[in-house]
C-alpha cells in the first residue's frame, strides 16, 4: 500500500498542469448552487470589512498602499533591510539614500488613513523629494544625511525609518522571545514560528534546536487547555535543523536529523504541546515525508493527537501526500496553505530543466487545488484539517465544504486578516477555531520571512491585495476560481515549460531532479552499470599529421553543406549527449572525478552548446546579407568556414568545452581536429562517436590524444586555419608565439584562459547568502574550474560572521567518492596537482583560518577546503586550481585600493559582488574589468546563451563562449558585387513610374 502511495505522489508530480488542474476542478465537490451561494458569502465578506476600513491592521494598511507591486514598497523593504541587518551606519545611509530615490514618495501622501503610513510618507518625501534624491544636480542624499546628522550621530531619516520599521515589525511578529509573543497572545490558540531561515552550519542547528525546546516547555508552562485541538504549538522548519538538508544528503540527514526531530517531537508530547513541521521547497518534500513518517511510526508518538505537517495546495502532488498521510492510520494535523515559494521553484524548474514545474502556473488554478485538497481533507478519518488562508472565496468556500465536519479550524497570520476573519464570525454561522501564526524572534530575524509572506499575501493578483481597496469591485476583488479554471485549465502562457524556456530558436537542455529519489537512483544505476571503453593510444607528432591531414580533404564537402543541415547534426547531437548521459556521468566521475550535479550539468552544457551553435549557424551561414549600394549593383556579404580548426580543449571540463569548440567549428563550416586534455581522454572519444553518429563525417572531426607535444604537432601543421583553446595564460602564449612564428598564413587564435578570480562583499549583504554562494563558487567542482573563486574581499564590519558562516559550511561538505550522490566534493585531477595545492597550502600554513578534515580511509588526490588569510590579492603569484579560498578584509574606506589591487593582477574573468547598493555595484563593476560579473550569486555555472563566458586581459582573447559573436571568429567573410546593368542598361532604374 504505501509503495502504490509513494507512486501516486511521484506520478502526480508528472502530470501535466491541464490535466491535474482539471483533474482538481472534477474533485470540488460543489454544485452551481453551492458556487454561486459561496461567491455571494465572500463578496458579502469583503462588503463588510471594507464598512470597517477604520479598523484595518497596520500590516493590511502597508499592502493596501505599498505591496511588493511598486518601487516604494520594495524600497520600503530594502530600508528594512538596511536598518535591521547592515552594521554600519554609513552603508545602511548609502542604502536608504538609493532607496529613496527609486520611488514617488508623494504619490502616497494622504491615501491612508494611518497616522502611522502618513508620517512614515512625509519622512520619506522629506529626505527624498525635498532634497532631490535622483537628481543630479541637487544634493547628494548621503552627505545631505551627514550633514544634518551632526553632533547627533544619527540622521533624523534614519532615526524615523528605523521607529517606522520597528512598529512594522512588531505588527508582524508577535514578540522578539517565546515568553514575550505568549505574554501577549493570553489565551488565544497559536502556532509559534520561531523566525529565522535555514542553517548554514551545525552551530546554527543546534541554536534552533535549542529555541524549539525551550519553546515548547514556555508554551508548556504557560497554556495547558483541556481541548488538545485548542493548545498552542509550534512549527519547526527542517532546515534550520540540520545545515544539509537536502535530498542528496538523504542517509545522513534521515539519521542526524531524524534523531534531533524525534526528540523534539518525544518533548513536544509528554509537554501537550501540538508540533507541526512547515513546508519547504518541492526538491524537499520526499525527504520531508520520509523524516515525518519516522516521527509518525515512533512507538513513544503513538496516539499523540499533535503531531502535524503542512501541505502546500500549490504544488501538484498535494493531494497524493493527504493520501499517503491518511494512510498512515494515526491523528495527524494537516495544515493547508497555497505556499510561499512560487516564483523560486518556476526559477529553480527553469534553472535545472526539470520535465515541467511541480507547482501550477496560475492563481485560480491553486485556488481551486486548495479546494480540492480541502474537499479531500474532510473525507479523511484521521486527520485534522487546519486550512490557513487569507483569501475570502476561500474561505467561504472551506466553509461550505465543512459544514458537516465535526472539527476543523482556520489559519490567519499574525498582524493580517484579523478583520477578514473577524467578519466571517459576524456572518458566517458555526465558524470553526480560528488559530493565529505567529512569528516569534529578534527583528534582524524578520526580513526574508517577512519578504516571503508579504510576497505570498501582497502580490497584484492576490486577494489580500486588492479585498481591502474600495477602487476595486467587488467582483473582480473577489472572483471565482472555479468559473475562471473552467475556462481555461492551461498553463500560463508567460511561463513555458523549461524545456522550451529559448523557444523557438532552441531546446533547454534536460536537467535531473535531484528532489525525486527515483529518478536519482535510475540513472546512479544505469551510470554505475556502464562498462568504460579503454582510453585511445596517444597520437605520435606523425600522426598527428595525418589527422589534419584526413580533416583537410574532408573540408570542402563539409562546409558545402547548408547550414540547416549542420544545424541538424549538431541538434542529433544534443539528444544523443542526453540519451547518453548516465554514461557520461559514470565516463565523468571516473575519469575526470565529476560528482553527480557536476556530471549531469556538464552533460547538460554540451548538449546546450550544440543547440546553440546549431541555431546561430542556421542564423548566420544560412543566407547572404544584402548590403546597401548605388543602384544596378547588388552587393553580398557571407560568411564561410576557414579550412580545419585545431581545438585543444582542458581536463577541468572534458565534454562540455570540448564539444563546445567542436560544435563551434563545425556549425561555421570547418572541419576539426581535436586534442582533448592527457588526462581525459575517454571522455573525448566518446563524445567524438557520438558526433559520427549523429551524421557528422568521421573525417569532419578527428581525434588527436596525447600531451603537450601532441598540442605543439597539431598547431605547427601548415594546414591548420585556427585554434580554438582553454587552458592556462602561459600555455595560451606559447601557441599564439608558436602560430606567429608560422610560415602560413595568420590564423584567427580564440584562448579561454584563468583568473585570479574575486568576490567583494559589503556589509549590506546578506551574510547567510554570501556563504551559499561563496561556497557554490569557491569549492564546487572541486575549486577546479577556471571562473571559481579565489579571493573573497570581505568588509570588516561583517567578515566574522561571514567567516563562522564558512567554517560551519565547508565542515559540512563531503569529500569523497564522485561516485556517490551524497559526494560534493571529489578528488583533484591528479597526484601532481595535489603536490602543488599542498605545497600552497603549506607555505600559508601560518594564515590559514581552516581547513575541513578528510575522511578516515579515502584514498587518492583529495583536498579537503581550506580558508587562508591573506592582506590583500597581490600576495598570490598565480592560479590555485583546487578547492583553496583566500580572504581578504577590507574597510569601507578601503574600497579604492581593493579594486587597484584586483585590477593589477592582469586577470578579466569573473568577478563577483554581494551589494544590496545598486551604485556601489555598478562602481566596481567599472573599476574591474572582467568578462562575466555576477551580482548577488554564486559566479560559476554559466548558462550558454544566457551569460556567453570568456575574460579578457590574460584571461583571454574573445569571443565568448556560448554568445552571439563566438561563430564569427571562426569563419571568414565574402563580399560578392554585382554589377546588374553591365549586360544592357539598369532595368531597374529605367522602370520607376514617372511618379
Amino acid at each position: 500500500m504505501q509503495a502504490q502511495l509513494w507512486q501516486a505522489i511521484d506520478d502526480a508530480g508528472r502530470l501535466p498542469e491541464r490535466t491535474a488542474v482539471l483533474a482538481r476542478l472534477a474533485e470540488v465537490p460543489l454544485t452551481q448552487a453551492q458556487q454561486q451561494s459561496v461567491l455571494r458569502a465572500a463578496r458579502d465578506l469583503v462588503a463588510g470589512c471594507r464598512q470597517r476600513a477604520d479598523e484595518r491592521s497596520v500590516l493590511d494598511l502597508f499592502l493596501a498602499e505599498f505591496g511588493l507591486s511598486n518601487e516604494e514598497g520594495i524600497a520600503l523593504m530594502c530600508i528594512s533591510e538596511a536598518l535591521l541587518r547592515i552594521p554600519d551606519s554609513g552603508t545602511a545611509e548609502a542604502l536608504i539614500a538609493e532607496q529613496l530615490g527609486s520611488g514617488d514618495w508623494a504619490a502616497h501622501l494622504g491615501h491612508s488613513d494611518s497616522l502611522f503610513l502618513n508620517a512614515s510618507t512625509w519622512a520619506l518625501m522629506l529626505t527624498g523629494e525635498v532634497i532631490g534624491v535622483g537628481d543630479d544636480t541637487r544634493e547628494d542624499v548621503r552627505g545631505w544625511i551627514r550633514r544634518l546628522t551632526g553632533r547627533l550621530g544619527e540622521s533624523v531619516a534614519r532615526a524615523a525609518m528605523s521607529q517606522a520599521v520597528r512598529i512594522l515589525a512588531s505588527e508582524f511578529v508577535l514578540g522578539p522571545t517565546i515568553e514575550t509573543a505568549l505574554a501577549r497572545a493570553g489565551d488565544a490558540p497559536c502556532s509559534f514560528d520561531m523566525l529565522g531561515e535555514g542553517a548554514r552550519t551545525k552551530a546554527d542547528a543546534a541554536s534552533y534546536a535549542a529555541a524549539y525546546r525551550h519553546a515548547i516547555d514556555a508554551v508548556a508552562k504557560a497554556q495547558r487547555p483541556k481541548d488538545p485541538h485548542r493548545a498552542s504549538g509550534i512549527s519547526v522548519k527542517l532546515s534550520a535543523l540540520h545545515p544539509r538538508f537536502e535530498p542528496l544528503q538523504r542517509e545522513r540527514v534521515l539519521a542526524e536529523l531524524g534523531a534531533t526531530l524525534l526528540d523534539l517531537a518525544k518533548q513536544a508530547a509528554d509537554c501537550g504541546v501540538p508540533l507541526t513541521i512547515d513546508a519547504e521547497e518541492a526538491e524537499r518534500l520526499e525527504l520531508t515525508l520520509e523524516l515525518f513518517a519516522q516521527l509518525a511510526q515512533a512507538p513513544a508518538l503513538a496516539d499523540w493527537p499533535g503531531l502535524g505537517l503542512a501541505v502546500q495546495a500549490y504544488g501538484k502532488r498535494a493531494p497524493a501526500v493527504i493520501d499517503w498521510l491518511a494512510s498512515l492510520g494515526r491523528p495527524i494535523n494537516v495544515r493547508l496553505v497555497k505556499g510561499a515559494y512560487w516564483d523560486a521553484e518556476i526559477k529553480r524548474a527553469q534553472l535545472e530543466g526539470l520535465a515541467g514545474y511541480p507547482v501550477y502556473t496560475r492563481k485560480a488554478a491553486t485556488d481551486v487545488a486548495y479546494l480540492a485538497c480541502a474537499a479531500r481533507l474532510f473525507r479523511t478519518e484521521h486527520l485534522y484539517p487546519q486550512f490557513a488562508t487569507h483569501n475570502a472565496h476561500t474561505l467561504a468556500a472551506v466553509h461550505a465544504l465543512g459544514a458537516s465536519a465535526k472539527r476543523y479550524e482556520f489559519q490567519r497570520l499574525h498582524g493580517m486578516g484579523a478583520l477578514l476573519y473577524d467578519e466571517a464570525e459576524r456572518q458566517l454561522p458555526n465558524m470553526p477555531l480560528v488559530r493565529t501564526y505567529a512569528p516569534v524572534g529578534p527583528h534582524q530575524d524578520l526580513l526574508a520571512y517577512l519578504v516571503r509572506r508579504l510576497l505570498e499575501n501582497g502580490a497584484n493578483s492576490s486577494f489580500i491585495n486588492r479585498f481591502l481597496n474600495d477602487g476595486v469591485p467587488l467582483a473582480e476583488a473577489v472572483a471565482d476560481p472555479l468559473a475562471a479554471v473552467r475556462e481555461n485549465a492551461g498553463p500560463h502562457p508567460r511561463i513555458p515549460l523549461p524545456r522550451d524556456l529559448f523557444a523557438p530558436t532552441r531546446t533547454n537542455s534536460a536537467g535531473l531532479d535531484v528532489g525525486n529519489r527515483k529518478d536519482v537512483q535510475a540513472l546512479v544505476r544505469t551510470a554505475n552499470a556502464t562498462q568504460p571503453a579503454p582510453p585511445p593510444q596517444a597520437c605520435e607528432p606523425a600522426n598527428v599529421a595525418e589527422q589534419v591531414k584526413q580533416a583537410a580533404a574532408a573540408f570542402p564537402a563539409w562546409q558545402s553543406r547548408p547550414a540547416e543541415e549542420r544545424r541538424r547534426c549538431l541538434d542529433r547531437l544534443a539528444e544523443l549527449l542526453e540519451a547518453n548521459r548516465a554514461r557520461f556521468v559514470a565516463l565523468l566521475a571516473t575519469e575526470a572525478g565529476k560528482t553527480l550535479r557536476d556530471a549531469v550539468a556538464e552533460v547538460r552544457e554540451a548538449a546546450d552548446f550544440c543547440r546553440y551553435y546549431g541555431a546561430e549557424c542556421e542564423r548566420l551561414f544560412a543566407t547572404a546579407t544584402a548590403l546597401p549600394g548605388p543602384t544596378g549593383e547588388t552587393n553580398f556579404l557571407c560568411l564561410h568556414g576557414r579550412g580545419v580548426f585545431a581545438c585543444i580543449s582542458p581536463w577541468n571540463f572534458p565534454l562540455a568545452i570540448f564539444t563546445g569548440q567542436v560544435a563551434a567549428a563545425l556549425a561555421a563550416g570547418n572541419t576539426v581536429v581535436a586534442k582533448p586534455a592527457p588526462q581525459t581522454p575517454a571522455i573525448a572519444a566518446a563524445a567524438v562517436a557520438l558526433m559520427h553518429e549523429a551524421g557528422i563525417p568521421e573525417d569532419a572531426v578527428r581525434l588527436a590524444v596525447g600531451g603537450g607535444e601532441a598540442g605543439a604537432a597539431l598547431v605547427a601543421q601548415p594546414q591548420i586555419a585556427g585554434v580554438a583553446f582553454t587552458g592556462s595564460t602561459a600555455t595560451a602564449k606559447r601557441i599564439a608565439a608558436a602560430l606567429a612564428a608560422g610560415p602560413g598564413p595568420i590564423v584567427p587564435f580564440i584562448a579561454e584562459t584563468g583568473g585570479q578570480n574575486a568576490m567583494i562583499v559589503d556589509s549590506s549583504a546578506l551574510p547567510e547568502q554570501v556563504a551559499d554562494d561563496v561556497i557554490a563558487s569557491a569549492f564546487g567542482s572541486a575549486g577546479q574550474r577556471c571562473s571559481a573563486l579565489r579571493v573573497l574581499y570581505a568588509q570588516e564590519d561583517v567578515a566574522t560572521r561571514v567567516v563562522d558562516l564558512l567554517v560551519g559550511a565547508m565542515d559540512a561538505l563531503v569529500v569523497g567518492d564522485p561516485a556517490l550522490p551524497s559526494t560534493d566534493i571529489g578528488p583533484v585531477i591528479d597526484a601532481a596537482a595535489l603536490a602543488r595545492l599542498q605545497a600552497h597550502v603549506h607555505r600559508w600554513r601560518g594564515r590559514v583560518l581552516h581547513q575541513s578534515a578528510l575522511p578516515d580511509g579515502l584514498m587518492g588526490p583529495f583536498l579537503a577546503p581550506v580558508l587562508i588569510e591573506l592582506d590583500s590579492i597581490a600576495a598570490l603569484e598565480g592560479e590555485h586550481f583546487g578547492p583553496i579560498l583566500h580572504l581578504v578584509r577590507y574597510r569601507a574606506s578601503q574600497i579604492d585600493q581593493v579594486l587597484q589591487d584586483i585590477r593589477a593582477t592582469g586577470y578579466g574573468l569573473t568577478l563577483g559582488i554581494h551589494s544590496r547598493i545598486d551604485r556601489r555595484a555598478e562602481q566596481i563593476m567599472a573599476a574591474v574589468a572582467a568578462g562575466n560579473t555576477y551580482v548577488n550569486r554564486d559566479m560559476v555555472g554559466a548558462v550558454v546563451g544566457v551569460q556567453p563566458f570568456g575574460g579578457e586581459g590574460l584571461s583571454g582573447t574573445g569571443p565568448k563562449a556560448g554568445g552571439p559573436h563566438y561563430l564569427l571568429r571562426f569563419a571568414t567573410e565574402r563580399c560578392v558585387t554585382w554589377n546588374t546593368a553591365a549586360t544592357g542598361g539598369n532595368a531597374e532604374l529605367l522602370s520607376l513610374d514617372a511618379r
